[in-house]
């Protein structure tokens, strides 16, 4: 029977993604362990793999000596233009991990599937969309504008930009609803598109016949700064958000309005 501190290492290309290398340990990894993981790495890179997720979830201890080979490891696949992540790790493990900062080196992720995808969306430059739709109602907003900021997070947003995307997202929300037909029965529609460089947020009402004149009014006055009257006051909110965005549009007509924002990723 193998001693419960032998280390076994299998090294075998992503089911999903063939540009990546899962590297499964087993075991202990401890000082005794260190050339193995170091000749792991070797056969890795001659075999043309740069990109490595360490499946760590069958591992029962890291040493610090083995977590130096580890980040040795990591600078060789850096200095060919990939990296190396961990994945699967023990909550106890990741404790430990943690406490010697080793986090502030490697990125961390649940599972294997996770860290695959996240390669997929940091370097194949994939993007992801929203498509939501909620009764024009104003106690609907904070959840909608509260699910965009944690989607920004989860996509490696800062908490600068992931607050600014949900000031954007209330904003626009609260002036669909005040400005188009309110009700159960009336919808407004959001779009969130996000990658690693941007986010693009889209949301469409129902115009109110009564409403639209004055919404084209405090439009106008976004692009045309010296208009004041008392609409324009009330779309300070827009302005706001004419102010945070990289790019900002609205269309209005007889049917609806659509607002369109593009945020660059700035964290």
């Amino acid at each position: 029977m193998a001693d419960i501190r032998d280390i076994r290492i299998e090294c075998k290309q992503s089911d999903v993604c063939p540009e990546v290398a899962v590297v499964t340990f087993e075991g202990a990894l401890d000082s005794g362990s260190i050339q193995k993981i170091g000749h792991s790495f070797d056969v890795m890179l001659e075999d043309n793999y740069i990109y490595a997720v360490a499946d760590m979830a069958r591992v029962t201890l890291v040493s610090s000596a083995a977590l130096g080979e580890l980040m040795g490891c990591r600078t060789r696949l850096l200095e060919r233009g990939g990296d190396l992540v961990l994945a699967g790790l023990s909550i106890g493990i990741r404790e430990k991990l943690t406490a010697m900062d080793a986090n502030k080196v490697f990125k961390f992720f649940n599972d294997v599937r996770s860290a695959v995808n996240a390669y997929n969306w940091e370097y194949h430059d994939r993007s992801e969309s929203l498509n939501l739709s909620f009764p024009s109602k104003l106690t609907f907003v904070p959840p909608v504008r509260q699910l965009a900021s944690r989607i920004a997070k989860q996509k490696g947003y800062g908490n600068r930009d992931s607050f600014r995307i949900e000031t954007i997202v209330d904003e626009i929300c609260n002036n669909a609803v005040e400005h188009g037909v309110e009700g159960d029965e009336n919808t407004i529609e959001l779009l969130l598109t996000i990658d690693r460089k941007k986010i693009e947020i889209k949301v469409m009402n129902t115009s109110d016949p009564g409403k639209i004149n004055a919404l084209k009014e405090i439009s106008k006055s976004l692009f045309v700064p010296h208009i004041l009257s008392d609409e324009v006051k009330r779309g300070r909110g827009l302005a706001l958000v004419k102010m945070l965005a990289n790019d900002f549009n609205i269309e209005c007509s007889d049917v609806g309005t659509c607002v369109h924002v593009t945020k660059l990723r700035e964290e």
